[in-house]
């Protein structure tokens, strides 16, 4: 039995002939799982979440300097609180749920 060397920094790996998605790499066929695209979904999510957080920081300081309304950055904050709430409440309950998942017999 052969056993194949993992290729880049991929999480699910097969030889081909599997179904899924599959992208061609020099002599193998990969897939993906559900697992990889929820995951790269949450980063993705997580990249906006400190996009929005950048946006908020920087028409604070637009505001000192006086070319931002104050209403601006008041929703910007605001737009920024939710969604640093709702990643939060997203990975708790993922960790949690991994928890579960995990502490279950077989």
């Amino acid at each position: 039995m052969v056993i194949d060397p993992i290729i880049g920094n991929l999480l699910a790996q097969a030889p081909g002939g599997v179904e899924g998605k599959t992208t061609t790499a020099p002599g193998r066929a990969l897939i993906t799982n559900p697992f990889e695209d929820v995951l790269s979904k949450a980063v993705d999510a997580l990249n906006g979440v400190s996009q929005t957080e950048f946006t908020a920081n920087n028409l604070m300081n637009n505001y000192i300097a006086g070319t931002a309304e104050l209403s601006d950055v008041m929703v910007a904050t605001s737009k920024m609180n939710i969604a640093v709430q709702m990643a939060v409440t997203v990975i708790t309950t993922a960790v949690s749920t991994f928890k579960e998942i995990t502490s279950m017999q077989m």
